[in-house]
Protein backbone atom coordinates (compact mmCIF):
# COMPACT_ATOMS: atom_id res chain seq x y z
CA UNK A 1 0.00 0.00 0.00
CA UNK A 2 1.50 3.25 -0.92
CA UNK A 3 0.53 6.66 0.96
CA UNK A 4 1.96 10.04 1.27
CA UNK A 5 3.30 9.78 4.45
CA UNK A 6 3.75 7.07 7.14
CA UNK A 7 4.34 8.59 10.71
CA UNK A 8 5.75 6.45 13.71
CA UNK A 9 4.64 6.89 16.77
CA UNK A 10 1.32 8.86 17.83
CA UNK A 11 2.23 11.27 20.22
CA UNK A 12 2.26 14.73 20.27
CA UNK A 13 4.34 15.18 17.24
CA UNK A 14 2.71 12.11 15.52
CA UNK A 15 -0.95 12.36 16.12
CA UNK A 16 -0.71 16.28 15.76
CA UNK A 17 1.48 15.90 12.63
CA UNK A 18 -1.27 12.94 11.28
CA UNK A 19 -4.18 15.43 11.75
CA UNK A 20 -2.31 18.58 9.80
CA UNK A 21 -1.50 16.06 7.12
CA UNK A 22 -4.96 14.80 6.44
CA UNK A 23 -6.31 18.14 6.78
CA UNK A 24 -4.06 19.52 3.71
CA UNK A 25 -4.94 16.38 2.05
CA UNK A 26 -1.94 14.33 2.46
CA UNK A 27 -3.23 10.55 2.03
CA UNK A 28 -1.73 9.26 5.52
CA UNK A 29 -1.29 6.52 8.13
CA UNK A 30 -0.18 6.46 11.69
CA UNK A 31 1.58 3.02 13.32
CA UNK A 32 2.02 2.62 16.46
CA UNK A 33 3.03 -0.89 18.51
CA UNK A 34 1.24 0.41 22.09
CA UNK A 35 -1.81 3.28 21.87
CA UNK A 36 -3.31 6.61 20.44
CA UNK A 37 -1.54 9.63 22.35
CA UNK A 38 2.48 8.28 23.33
CA UNK A 39 4.17 8.38 26.96
CA UNK A 40 2.22 12.25 26.95
CA UNK A 41 -1.54 11.39 27.14
CA UNK A 42 -1.07 8.22 28.47
CA UNK A 43 1.27 8.07 31.29
CA UNK A 44 2.80 11.54 31.21
CA UNK A 45 1.71 15.24 30.54
CA UNK A 46 -2.13 14.36 31.06
CA UNK A 47 -2.19 11.55 33.73
CA UNK A 48 0.07 13.43 35.77
CA UNK A 49 -1.23 16.50 36.05
CA UNK A 50 -4.78 15.23 36.66
CA UNK A 51 -3.18 13.67 39.58
CA UNK A 52 -1.31 16.85 40.99
CA UNK A 53 -4.44 18.60 40.80
CA UNK A 54 -6.48 16.21 42.79
CA UNK A 55 -3.43 16.30 46.01
CA UNK A 56 -3.42 20.07 45.25
CA UNK A 57 -7.17 20.27 45.61
CA UNK A 58 -7.41 17.67 48.84
CA UNK A 59 -4.43 19.38 50.36
CA UNK A 60 -5.82 23.00 50.08
CA UNK A 61 -9.16 22.01 51.65
CA UNK A 62 -6.95 20.53 54.69
CA UNK A 63 -4.81 23.84 54.75
CA UNK A 64 -6.88 26.65 53.87
CA UNK A 65 -10.78 25.86 53.84
CA UNK A 66 -10.97 27.71 57.96
CA UNK A 67 -9.40 30.70 55.95
CA UNK A 68 -11.58 30.85 53.38
CA UNK A 69 -14.48 30.44 55.96
CA UNK A 70 -15.69 27.50 55.24
CA UNK A 71 -16.63 25.72 58.68
CA UNK A 72 -17.57 21.93 59.76
CA UNK A 73 -14.88 20.37 57.74
CA UNK A 74 -12.90 17.90 60.46
CA UNK A 75 -9.29 17.61 58.42
CA UNK A 76 -8.57 14.64 60.34
CA UNK A 77 -11.46 12.58 58.80
CA UNK A 78 -10.74 13.08 55.19
CA UNK A 79 -8.68 11.39 53.12
CA UNK A 80 -7.33 11.04 49.79
CA UNK A 81 -8.92 8.16 47.54
CA UNK A 82 -6.51 7.18 45.44
CA UNK A 83 -8.19 5.02 43.27
CA UNK A 84 -10.93 7.31 42.38
CA UNK A 85 -8.28 9.96 41.57
CA UNK A 86 -6.88 7.31 39.24
CA UNK A 87 -9.92 6.53 37.52
CA UNK A 88 -10.54 10.31 36.75
CA UNK A 89 -7.56 10.32 35.51
CA UNK A 90 -8.20 7.27 33.09
CA UNK A 91 -11.28 8.76 32.00
CA UNK A 92 -9.59 12.48 30.62
CA UNK A 93 -7.02 10.42 29.06
CA UNK A 94 -9.84 8.05 27.40
CA UNK A 95 -11.65 11.45 26.54
CA UNK A 96 -8.53 12.97 24.82
CA UNK A 97 -7.85 9.48 23.01
CA UNK A 98 -11.50 10.00 21.19
CA UNK A 99 -11.04 13.12 20.10
CA UNK A 100 -7.33 12.26 18.28
CA UNK A 101 -9.29 8.94 16.86
CA UNK A 102 -12.29 11.64 16.04
CA UNK A 103 -9.94 13.97 14.02
CA UNK A 104 -8.12 11.75 12.22
CA UNK A 105 -10.94 9.71 11.12
CA UNK A 106 -12.41 13.50 9.91
CA UNK A 107 -9.28 13.34 7.98
CA UNK A 108 -9.08 10.33 6.73
CA UNK A 109 -5.88 9.31 8.69
CA UNK A 110 -5.19 5.63 8.98
CA UNK A 111 -4.56 3.99 12.10
CA UNK A 112 -2.40 0.70 12.43
CA UNK A 113 -1.74 -0.94 16.00
CA UNK A 114 1.64 -3.02 15.38
CA UNK A 115 5.23 -2.38 15.60
CA UNK A 116 6.99 -0.70 12.65
CA UNK A 117 10.55 -1.09 11.80
CA UNK A 118 12.16 1.30 8.72
CA UNK A 119 13.07 -1.41 5.35
CA UNK A 120 14.40 1.88 3.30
CA UNK A 121 14.23 5.25 2.75
CA UNK A 122 10.70 5.36 1.47
CA UNK A 123 9.23 1.84 3.07
CA UNK A 124 7.68 0.73 6.72
CA UNK A 125 7.45 -2.91 7.82
CA UNK A 126 4.83 -3.14 10.47
CA UNK A 127 3.58 -6.86 11.18
CA UNK A 128 3.79 -8.94 7.81
CA UNK A 129 2.96 -6.45 5.30
CA UNK A 130 5.07 -3.86 3.69
CA UNK A 131 3.50 -0.20 3.33
CA UNK A 132 5.04 2.53 0.91
CA UNK A 133 5.35 6.36 1.34
CA UNK A 134 7.11 9.22 -0.13
CA UNK A 135 7.90 10.97 3.33
CA UNK A 136 8.58 8.89 6.84
CA UNK A 137 8.09 10.70 10.07
CA UNK A 138 9.67 9.43 12.70
CA UNK A 139 8.20 10.25 16.61
CA UNK A 140 9.06 7.48 18.90
CA UNK A 141 9.21 9.30 22.02
CA UNK A 142 11.23 8.44 24.65
CA UNK A 143 11.45 7.05 28.12
CA UNK A 144 13.47 7.70 31.27
CA UNK A 145 16.93 6.05 31.00
CA UNK A 146 17.37 2.77 33.37
CA UNK A 147 18.98 3.74 36.86
CA UNK A 148 21.81 1.62 37.89
CA UNK A 149 21.70 2.80 41.96
CA UNK A 150 18.67 1.13 43.35
CA UNK A 151 18.59 -2.84 42.81
CA UNK A 152 14.94 -2.63 42.01
CA UNK A 153 13.14 0.24 40.61
CA UNK A 154 9.19 0.83 39.44
CA UNK A 155 9.09 3.06 36.15
CA UNK A 156 6.16 6.09 36.29
CA UNK A 157 3.48 4.18 33.88
CA UNK A 158 3.83 1.83 36.63
CA UNK A 159 3.07 4.19 39.52
CA UNK A 160 0.13 5.12 37.46
CA UNK A 161 -1.60 2.37 37.43
CA UNK A 162 -0.38 0.64 40.78
CA UNK A 163 -3.33 -0.34 43.26
CA UNK A 164 -1.82 1.61 46.43
CA UNK A 165 1.10 4.42 46.71
CA UNK A 166 3.84 3.76 48.83
CA UNK A 167 4.34 5.89 52.16
CA UNK A 168 7.82 6.30 51.74
CA UNK A 169 8.83 6.61 48.24
CA UNK A 170 12.76 7.09 46.95
CA UNK A 171 12.61 9.51 43.72
CA UNK A 172 15.66 8.87 41.83
CA UNK A 173 16.86 10.98 38.87
CA UNK A 174 16.18 14.67 38.21
CA UNK A 175 13.82 17.04 36.12
CA UNK A 176 10.82 18.30 36.51
CA UNK A 177 9.20 15.36 36.96
CA UNK A 178 10.88 14.62 40.33
CA UNK A 179 9.55 17.66 41.95
CA UNK A 180 6.37 17.64 40.58
CA UNK A 181 6.48 14.22 42.18
CA UNK A 182 7.97 14.61 45.18
CA UNK A 183 5.49 17.67 45.83
CA UNK A 184 2.49 14.89 44.83
CA UNK A 185 3.36 12.92 47.87
CA UNK A 186 4.37 15.48 50.39
CA UNK A 187 0.36 16.89 49.58
CA UNK A 188 -0.93 13.80 50.50
CA UNK A 189 1.08 13.34 53.62
CA UNK A 190 3.38 11.13 52.35
CA UNK A 191 7.31 10.80 53.07
CA UNK A 192 9.10 11.48 49.96
CA UNK A 193 12.61 11.49 49.47
CA UNK A 194 14.59 13.11 46.49
CA UNK A 195 18.14 10.98 45.68
CA UNK A 196 19.01 13.45 42.50
CA UNK A 197 21.55 12.49 40.31
CA UNK A 198 23.26 15.24 39.09
CA UNK A 199 22.86 19.12 39.04
CA UNK A 200 20.86 20.83 38.54
CA UNK A 201 17.77 19.46 39.70
CA UNK A 202 15.91 20.72 36.92
CA UNK A 203 18.05 21.14 33.66
CA UNK A 204 17.06 23.94 31.74
CA UNK A 205 15.14 26.53 33.65
CA UNK A 206 17.29 29.90 35.20
CA UNK A 207 19.24 29.30 37.98
CA UNK A 208 16.91 31.98 39.89
CA UNK A 209 13.68 29.25 39.68
CA UNK A 210 15.85 26.52 40.64
CA UNK A 211 16.54 28.44 43.61
CA UNK A 212 12.95 28.97 44.05
CA UNK A 213 12.42 25.18 44.00
CA UNK A 214 15.18 24.39 46.33
CA UNK A 215 13.98 26.49 48.68
CA UNK A 216 10.54 25.17 48.21
CA UNK A 217 11.08 21.84 48.34
CA UNK A 218 12.61 22.49 51.89
CA UNK A 219 9.86 24.30 53.25
CA UNK A 220 7.95 21.22 52.30
CA UNK A 221 10.38 19.17 54.37
CA UNK A 222 11.62 17.73 51.19
CA UNK A 223 15.24 16.04 52.06
CA UNK A 224 17.60 16.23 48.28
CA UNK A 225 20.17 13.59 48.93
CA UNK A 226 23.44 13.78 46.04
CA UNK A 227 23.09 10.45 44.35
CA UNK A 228 27.21 9.88 44.40
CA UNK A 229 27.63 10.35 48.41
CA UNK A 230 24.34 7.91 49.61
CA UNK A 231 24.77 3.84 50.19
CA UNK A 232 22.03 1.92 49.28
CA UNK A 233 21.15 -0.61 51.74
CA UNK A 234 17.97 -2.87 52.10
CA UNK A 235 14.73 -0.24 52.59
CA UNK A 236 17.23 2.23 54.21
CA UNK A 237 19.62 4.92 52.41
CA UNK A 238 22.70 5.71 54.23
CA UNK A 239 23.48 9.18 54.22
CA UNK A 240 26.16 11.30 56.12
CA UNK A 241 25.92 9.39 59.13
CA UNK A 242 21.38 9.20 58.99
CA UNK A 243 19.26 6.64 57.85
CA UNK A 244 16.42 7.12 55.58
CA UNK A 245 13.83 4.26 55.03
CA UNK A 246 11.90 3.75 51.81
CA UNK A 247 9.44 1.60 50.65
CA UNK A 248 9.70 2.06 46.80
CA UNK A 249 11.99 3.10 43.90
CA UNK A 250 10.41 5.21 41.42
CA UNK A 251 12.46 6.23 38.31
CA UNK A 252 13.00 9.52 37.46
CA UNK A 253 15.76 9.31 35.48
CA UNK A 254 16.08 11.92 32.66
CA UNK A 255 14.85 10.17 29.12
CA UNK A 256 16.51 8.71 26.35
CA UNK A 257 15.16 8.86 22.64
CA UNK A 258 13.18 5.26 21.66
CA UNK A 259 14.29 4.69 17.99
CA UNK A 260 12.06 2.11 15.49
CA UNK A 261 13.78 -1.08 14.12
CA UNK A 262 15.95 0.20 11.09
CA UNK A 263 17.78 -1.74 8.30
CA UNK A 264 18.86 1.77 7.18
CA UNK A 265 21.57 4.37 8.71
CA UNK A 266 20.22 7.55 9.96
CA UNK A 267 22.84 9.83 11.98
CA UNK A 268 22.18 9.95 15.45
CA UNK A 269 24.42 11.76 18.72
CA UNK A 270 23.96 10.74 21.68
CA UNK A 271 21.25 8.49 21.06
CA UNK A 272 18.95 10.98 19.41
CA UNK A 273 18.26 11.29 15.92
CA UNK A 274 20.61 13.87 13.77
CA UNK A 275 17.72 16.86 12.20
CA UNK A 276 18.21 19.70 10.51
CA UNK A 277 16.64 22.99 10.99
CA UNK A 278 13.49 21.52 8.75
CA UNK A 279 13.71 18.32 11.42
CA UNK A 280 14.76 16.15 8.10
CA UNK A 281 17.21 12.83 9.21
CA UNK A 282 20.47 12.09 7.48
CA UNK A 283 17.49 10.68 4.75
CA UNK A 284 15.93 13.76 2.82
CA UNK A 285 12.18 12.03 3.18
CA UNK A 286 12.50 10.67 6.41
CA UNK A 287 11.72 13.33 9.73
CA UNK A 288 12.19 13.01 13.20
CA UNK A 289 10.11 14.94 15.43
CA UNK A 290 9.71 15.49 19.11
CA UNK A 291 11.71 13.65 21.95
CA UNK A 292 13.29 11.67 19.39
CA UNK A 293 15.18 13.69 18.10
CA UNK A 294 16.76 15.42 21.02
CA UNK A 295 16.01 18.74 20.68
CA UNK A 296 13.67 18.74 23.54
CA UNK A 297 11.56 16.94 26.33
CA UNK A 298 8.64 19.29 25.95
CA UNK A 299 5.12 18.33 24.28
CA UNK A 300 4.10 21.37 22.67
CA UNK A 301 7.81 21.64 20.84
CA UNK A 302 6.86 17.91 19.50
CA UNK A 303 3.48 19.18 18.22
CA UNK A 304 5.26 22.69 17.06
CA UNK A 305 8.03 20.46 15.12
CA UNK A 306 4.98 18.33 13.53
CA UNK A 307 3.09 21.27 12.14
CA UNK A 308 6.41 22.20 10.66
CA UNK A 309 7.55 18.72 9.00
CA UNK A 310 3.95 19.27 7.41
CA UNK A 311 4.57 22.69 6.11
CA UNK A 312 7.89 21.54 4.45
CA UNK A 313 6.40 18.67 2.92
CA UNK A 314 3.44 20.95 1.47
CA UNK A 315 6.76 23.19 0.33
CA UNK A 316 6.06 25.94 2.20
CA UNK A 317 8.75 27.42 4.31
CA UNK A 318 8.99 27.74 8.35
CA UNK A 319 10.26 30.54 10.24
CA UNK A 320 11.95 28.30 13.11
CA UNK A 321 11.30 29.96 16.67
CA UNK A 322 14.01 29.22 19.91
CA UNK A 323 11.27 31.11 22.38
CA UNK A 324 8.99 28.31 23.82
CA UNK A 325 7.79 28.19 27.32
CA UNK A 326 8.96 25.44 29.73
CA UNK A 327 6.36 24.75 32.35
CA UNK A 328 7.04 22.62 35.43
CA UNK A 329 3.45 21.82 36.98
CA UNK A 330 4.87 22.30 40.97
CA UNK A 331 3.20 23.78 43.75
CA UNK A 332 3.49 26.65 42.99
CA UNK A 333 4.02 26.28 39.19
CA UNK A 334 6.83 27.68 37.20
CA UNK A 335 7.69 28.69 34.08
CA UNK A 336 9.93 30.48 31.77
CA UNK A 337 10.55 30.91 28.03
CA UNK A 338 13.40 32.87 26.22
CA UNK A 339 17.15 33.39 27.75
CA UNK A 340 18.55 32.32 31.28
CA UNK A 341 20.92 34.82 32.88
CA UNK A 342 23.73 32.48 32.21
CA UNK A 343 23.20 32.09 28.84
CA UNK A 344 22.97 35.81 28.66
CA UNK A 345 26.59 35.76 30.55
CA UNK A 346 27.70 33.74 27.45
CA UNK A 347 26.53 35.80 24.66
CA UNK A 348 28.36 38.78 26.43
CA UNK A 349 25.12 40.44 26.23
CA UNK A 350 24.16 43.10 28.58
CA UNK A 351 20.56 42.95 30.29
CA UNK A 352 18.53 44.40 33.28
CA UNK A 353 16.01 42.63 35.41
CA UNK A 354 12.98 43.50 36.95
CA UNK A 355 10.80 41.52 39.34
CA UNK A 356 7.29 41.68 40.71
CA UNK A 357 5.98 39.44 43.75
CA UNK A 358 2.51 38.14 43.51
CA UNK A 359 1.86 39.15 46.93
CA UNK A 360 1.11 42.58 45.62
CA UNK A 361 -1.24 41.32 43.22
CA UNK A 362 -5.30 41.79 44.39
CA UNK A 363 -6.78 38.40 42.96
CA UNK A 364 -3.46 36.13 43.88
CA UNK A 365 -4.44 37.46 47.22
CA UNK A 366 -8.14 36.78 46.96
CA UNK A 367 -7.42 33.16 45.82
CA UNK A 368 -5.04 32.65 48.37
CA UNK A 369 -2.10 32.37 46.30
CA UNK A 370 0.18 34.87 46.88
CA UNK A 371 3.69 33.12 46.86
CA UNK A 372 5.86 33.97 43.73
CA UNK A 373 7.02 36.43 41.34
CA UNK A 374 6.86 37.50 37.78
CA UNK A 375 10.89 38.51 36.53
CA UNK A 376 11.73 40.04 33.08
CA UNK A 377 15.50 39.76 31.68
CA UNK A 378 15.59 42.66 29.03
CA UNK A 379 18.58 44.40 27.19
CA UNK A 380 18.91 48.14 28.25
CA UNK A 381 18.77 50.00 25.20
CA UNK A 382 15.59 49.22 23.82
CA UNK A 383 14.15 47.30 26.66
CA UNK A 384 13.27 44.40 24.40
CA UNK A 385 12.33 41.15 26.78
CA UNK A 386 15.26 38.74 26.32
CA UNK A 387 13.38 36.01 29.06
CA UNK A 388 10.80 35.81 31.17
CA UNK A 389 10.65 33.47 34.34
CA UNK A 390 7.44 33.37 36.89
CA UNK A 391 6.84 30.95 39.56
CA UNK A 392 3.12 31.22 41.19
CA UNK A 393 -0.24 29.90 40.69
CA UNK A 394 -1.45 29.98 36.89
CA UNK A 395 2.18 30.07 35.52
CA UNK A 396 1.56 27.83 33.35
CA UNK A 397 -0.99 29.86 32.02
CA UNK A 398 0.60 33.05 32.38
CA UNK A 399 3.28 31.92 30.65
CA UNK A 400 1.79 32.28 26.85
CA UNK A 401 1.41 36.46 26.93
CA UNK A 402 5.17 36.31 27.75
CA UNK A 403 5.65 34.04 24.37
CA UNK A 404 3.72 36.51 22.42
CA UNK A 405 5.26 39.30 23.69
CA UNK A 406 8.53 37.68 22.58
CA UNK A 407 7.54 36.41 19.46
CA UNK A 408 6.47 39.66 18.25
CA UNK A 409 9.63 41.16 19.41
CA UNK A 410 8.18 42.97 22.25
CA UNK A 411 9.41 45.40 25.09
CA UNK A 412 8.90 46.21 28.50
CA UNK A 413 7.10 49.53 27.50
CA UNK A 414 4.85 47.52 25.91
CA UNK A 415 3.94 45.63 28.55
CA UNK A 416 3.39 48.48 30.66
CA UNK A 417 1.17 49.96 27.76
CA UNK A 418 -0.71 47.14 27.60
CA UNK A 419 -4.29 47.16 29.48
CA UNK A 420 -4.60 44.30 31.94
CA UNK A 421 -8.22 43.56 33.33
CA UNK A 422 -8.14 43.97 36.64
CA UNK A 423 -8.47 42.04 39.07
CA UNK A 424 -6.54 39.51 37.51
CA UNK A 425 -3.36 37.64 38.32
CA UNK A 426 -1.93 38.42 34.59
CA UNK A 427 -1.30 42.13 36.08
CA UNK A 428 1.87 41.16 37.35
CA UNK A 429 3.36 41.95 33.85
CA UNK A 430 2.23 44.99 33.70
CA UNK A 431 3.36 45.86 37.27
CA UNK A 432 6.73 44.15 37.03
CA UNK A 433 7.28 46.26 33.57
CA UNK A 434 5.93 49.62 35.33
CA UNK A 435 7.67 48.95 38.77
Amino acid sequence: MKYDLIIIGSGPAGYVAAIRAGQTGLKTLVIDKQYIGGMCLNWGCIPTKSLLESARFYRRIIDQAADFGISGLEPDKLSFDWLKAQKRSQQIVAKLSRGIEYLWKKNAVEFLKAEASIVSPTKVKAGNAIYEAKNIIIATGSRPAKQELFPKSIEIDELLSAEYLPEKPVLYGRGAIIAELAQFFSMLGKKPLIVQSDAPLIPGIDPYLEAFMLKRLKKDKIAILQAADVQVQPDTIKYADNFYPYDAVINCSLRKAVLPGMEIKLATQDGYLQTDDQYRTSEPDIFAAGDVNGRSYLAHVASYQAISIINSINGINNDITSHYPINIYTEPEMAQIGLTEPQLRDRGQEYLSREFGFNANGKALAEGNSEGFIRLLYEPKYQQVLGVQIAGANATDLISEASILMQLEGTVYDLAAAVHAHPTIAEVFMDAARD
